[in-house]
């Protein structure tokens, strides 16, 4: 007894196999789905960090503002906020003297020069005529500090970005001044970058 080839068996073969194959890869599926779900939801609660209520920046009073020695005291940093450099392992380390208690110390007030190389970008403005009370404004805020900068406007055009007009101070005898300078600035809040001339 022969058995014959019925094309109509073979085409009902493969088709079985492939629903197989298929319902295979939907169970796979499932089940990976369901180990990510549960992965998901078992998770452990992430602690939370909040922010302490209040405000995170204070207002100086209107007479602290306007007295001149309030810009010092304002600007001084705070013990706990000031940090020693670590020292790296090629230099030697030094004994350190004992800290004195007391109100932390400024850097010396930052060296001016009349034509010096250096100078602090304050501000870049797209308007010409903000210039002038932008100037106002800042030297305005620490009366003392800009006592002997000038002010020091730069073009720069940056193409599609337009126009810039750079407001610095100025002029500084080296990069370490001008450094000194931006610290002091940056400690009113207001941003400021060292620039070579």
């Amino acid at each position: 007894m022969s058995t014959r080839y019925d094309p109509r068996m073979h085409a009902y073969d493969d088709q079985a196999r492939h629903a197989g194959m298929i319902y295979i890869l939907m169970l796979v599926v499932a089940v990976a789905f369901g180990a990510f779900l549960w992965q998901l939801y078992s998770a452990p609660e992430v602690p939370r960090i909040e922010a302490p209520a209040g405000p995170y920046k204070i207002a100086p009073s209107a007479e602290a503002a306007m007295a001149p020695d309030a810009v010092e005291s304002e600007l001084a940093p705070a013990a706990e906020d000031v940090v020693a450099p670590t020292p790296s392992r090629t230099e030697p380390v030094q004994a350190q003297a004992p800290a004195t208690e007391g109100p932390p110390q400024l850097p010396s007030a930052p060296q001016f020069v009349s034509n010096g190389p250096y100078v602090a970008q304050l501000a870049a403005l797209q308007s010409e005529a903000a210039v002038e009370q932008s100037w106002r404004r800042l030297s305005s805020r620490a009366p003392q500090l800009f006592a002997s900068a000038r002010l020091d406007v730069e073009r720069a055009d940056l193409g599609q970005r337009g126009i810039y007009y750079r407001v610095r101070a100025g002029y500084f005898p080296d990069r370490a001044n001008a450094a000194r300078f931006c610290d002091r600035i940056r400690q009113m809040g207001q941003d400021c970058i060292v620039a070579a001339r």
